[in-house]
């Protein structure tokens, strides 16, 4: 009787010992100190009562200004590599505090979501918005820590009271701090909810309410008690600052200006790859065991 023929040949012991000796390598190969890009920034969110109007788009779903901007940061930290590091900080009134320095992203991935999570209006501390004094303390924050992060700064620009002349932070240098100020919202001006202590709504601010700028001869007159997104403000800022100006369209936009090479920096991280030596073990195996060519094939072959 014919004896059939073997399904997994055998084709020498050479390819069995590289192979074993690459996975031996890979399970024994320590990690590599390398030069990568990562970043270390501080993310400021503007928390101010404009950013709760609905005006920005989550996936079709109209949503406020501030929500979009958390799902932003939560999306970011999901797609930025370990090594990276990221803080938080918010904005309202005239200054910024820092609420958690910049952390290593994949160790400290669950403390992160739960203290964004705890970003609202809720830790609001005035109700006043001076963006522009806003800008320069987040700034000031960052470099004061001394590991010189990025700063990243979430707003819609709109100011209350209305700005009369740029602020003077003389020890503020334009380029002392790498980073972007990006603008949320839309160009319609809508309605801005006011809302209580405790972050309920209790109506929307009137005209009557808020301080109006003073209307030159000629010109429209004010709408402080409406918001939208005050770009021409921001890119002034930026341009003061030496942060990069850009609108905020999508949320998973703000991964990829994390990463953006002005503002990360090679950082010595160390580095797994036992996978290279393990993936060549692989491909040594699979060429060793291929099945011999089927039956079929060596019968068309013949024909």
């Amino acid at each position: 009787m014919k004896r059939p023929a073997l399904p997994v040949p055998l084709r020498g012991a050479g390819a069995l010992a590289a192979a074993a000796l690459l996975l031996a390598l890979a399970l024994a190969m320590p990690a590599v100190t390398l030069p990568l890009p990562r970043s270390e920034t501080i993310v400021v969110f503007d928390i101010t009562q404009s950013m709760d109007v609905e005006d920005a788009q989550l996936d079709g779903v109209p949503v406020s200004r501030l929500a979009f901007a958390r799902e932003s940061a939560r999306r970011a930290l999901r797609e930025l590599p370990c090594g990276s590091r990221v803080g938080w900080a918010a904005f309202t009134e005239y200054r910024t505090l820092l609420l958690l320095a910049p952390i290593e992203v994949c160790e400290n991935y669950n403390d992160l979501l739960a203290t964004l999570a705890e970003i609202d209006g809720r830790i609001r501390w005035g109700n006043a918005s001076e963006v522009a004094k806003g800008v320069f303390w987040a700034v000031r924050a960052a470099r004061d820590l001394g590991t010189q992060p990025a700063v990243v700064f979430l707003t819609d620009g709109h100011e209350a009271p209305p700005l009369g002349a740029l602020p003077r932070f003389d020890d503020v240098r334009t380029g002392q701090v790498r980073g972007w100020l990006l603008g949320i919202g839309g160009p319609v001006p809508q309605p801005i909810p006011r809302t209580g202590a405790q972050g309920d709504r209790i109506g929307y601010w009137r005209a009557s309410d808020v301080q109006q700028r003073t209307a030159a001869d000629g010109q429209p007159r004010s709408h402080e008690h409406l918001s939208e997104l005050r770009e021409a403000h921001l890119r002034m800022l930026a341009g003061r600052t030496g942060l990069v100006y850009a609108g905020l369209r999508d949320p998973a936009a703000l991964a990829g200006l994390m990463r953006d090479p002005r503002i990360a920096k090679p950082v010595r991280v160390p580095t797994d790859l036992y996978h290279v030596p393990a993936v060549l073990a692989l491909l040594l195996l699979a060429l060793h065991y291929r099945p011999a060519a089927p039956r079929w094939r060596r019968w068309f072959s013949r024909t």
